[in-house]
């Protein structure tokens, strides 16, 4: 069982945690989205590190950052990506107790990456695998690859949990058995009837 993380895991960004990082980076939520997203692939495959992803989102608003105030929108930015959705933290506690070998595979830069593997779910995980790591960004192949080669699993044999299509897609292209999530309840049940148990046995 392969989960996403964020929007699966985590809930999206709430949108007071996006203000606080667009008001700490000197521009309009707008504007700040605009960069943040413009830039996120490259530094979730670490193309970028934080410094140059960070002058890069400041260059759309006009603004340079000193290291300090670097490392105050890499905190915002982590703490903006750790909401974490109680219904699936239950389910996957629910996967691992029925005995399911369980991994994880994100989109994330070193410093979201390493804050995830952290958390006390991280602990459910065989293997945590991101895309800084790989490197490689979902929907990207090798990233499904180097997960299944983690596993010394056949596509088949893995069911992915993802809430965007493209991903969702570019992992059943290879033969993973894919599940878009709109919501914990909505996985339980697509689970199930893919034949999964999803609940503890007893």
């Amino acid at each position: 069982m392969l989960f996403d993380y964020g929007g699966v895991i985590c809930q999206p960004q709430p949108e007071a945690d996006v203000a606080l990082l667009a008001a700490a980076a000197g521009g309009t939520v707008q504007d700040f989205n605009e960069g943040y997203w413009a830039h996120r692939l490259d530094y979730d495959r670490a193309e970028l590190n934080c410094v140059t992803f960070w002058q890069k989102v400041g260059a759309g608003v006009g603004r340079t950052y000193s290291a300090a105030e670097i490392a105050e929108l890499t905190r915002l930015d982590i703490a903006s990506w750790m909401h974490l959705q109680a219904e699936t933290v239950t389910l996957i506690e629910d996967l691992a107790a029925a005995g399911h070998r369980l991994a994880l595979l994100s989109n994330a830069p070193a410093e979201v990456a390493d804050a995830i593997a952290a958390l006390p779910i991280a602990a459910h995980f065989e293997h945590c695998t991101f895309s800084c790591y790989l490197p490689a960004a979902k929907p990207e192949p090798e990233c499904y690859q180097a997960v299944l080669a983690l596993l010394g699993a056949s596509p088949a044999e893995v069911v992915f949990l993802d809430d965007r299509p493209e991903n969702v897609a570019s992992a059943e292209a290879l033969g993973i058995r894919g599940v878009r999530f709109t919501g914990a309840g909505q996985a339980r049940a697509a689970l199930a009837g893919l034949g999964v148990a999803t609940r503890p046995p007893g």
